[in-house]
């Protein structure tokens, strides 16, 4: 293994991870309302997809890590789904009045790389840095393991919204959404502020781009930068359907790992004035 890495633990954020907004495999969902007007309950239909494009869709994605939170914040499985060729998709019901939350967690992984040889061959295994330790060449180099979780998240309210779902836990990655994101609206600023086990997560990379970009020259991309307190701004231009997304690489110290790697993605929509 290799000797004398300095590692930071997770309250050093600032500067200490590296950002790529360009991830393997963005899995995402777009529900087909976001705001209901509804006193009677309503059922909505949900899409999700591993895709590089923004709600284009490419590969079907398993849903049962899917988690829905009502509007008390009461944690609920999803039920049955439908698993394409193209993209997954189920239906939810809507039946009480405030914010839900559905969010897609999967399961934390740890994968293990490292140089080896004269011609410097990158190898990769899926271990922790325990388990690696006896299965990788004692003439390895640049070892590094990274625990690696995607997330992608959305929020549907019915009649006026509510903040229970909205409530950090301190542990994490988590987005604390200062603009409700039931409430962002076209030519209005939102704000949203990403942490790590409560901590800010500052100079992290973050991108918002609008639905419909296979029907335009441009991707109309947002590109924004979280501050100290690491928080974004953005106003949007265009109604609809929005992703944002955000990748995370933060150097901690653990038994475990030497990295932390989070791929989050969230699906809002931008309301008329």
């Amino acid at each position: 293994m290799k000797k004398g890495m300095m590692l930071m633990g997770a309250a050093v954020l600032a500067g200490g991870f590296m950002v790529s907004t360009a991830n393997a495999h963005p899995l995402w969902m777009l529900p087909s309302e976001f705001n209901l007007s509804t006193e009677e309950s309503f059922w909505i239909t949900v899409d999700a997809t591993a895709s590089h494009g923004v709600f284009s869709f490419d590969k079907p994605i398993g849903l049962d890590n899917v988690s829905i939170y009502g509007p008390e914040n009461d944690r609920h499985r999803i039920g049955p789904y439908y698993k394409g060729q193209r993209r997954s998709v189920f239906d939810l019901e809507i039946a009480e009045q405030g914010t839900y939350k559905v969010e897609l967690k999967t399961p934390v992984r740890y994968m293990t790389s490292y140089v080896v040889g004269e011609r410097d061959t990158r190898r990769r295994m899926m271990a922790t840095k325990i388990e690696a330790a006896s299965q990788i060449p004692d003439d390895a180099r640049e070892v590094t393991t990274t625990m690696m979780q995607n997330i992608s998240v959305f929020y549907v309210t019915q009649g006026a919204p509510s903040t229970a779902v909205l409530e950090p836990t301190g542990e994490g990655f988590e987005l604390h959404a200062l603009t409700h994101p039931s409430d962002v609206v076209v030519g209005e600023a939102a704000q949203f502020r990403f942490t790590f086990n409560g901590d800010p997560i500052s100079d992290m990379e973050v991108e918002v781009v609008p639905f419909g970009t296979s029907y335009r020259d441009s991707r109309m991309q947002t590109d924004l930068v979280s501050d100290a307190e690491g928080t974004v701004s953005f106003a949007p231009t265009l109604a609809g359907p929005h992703l944002l997304s955000a990748n995370l690489r933060l150097d901690q110290e653990s038994v475990l790992a030497d990295q932390v790697g989070v791929n989050f993605l969230m699906s809002f929509e931008a309301l008329s004035q």
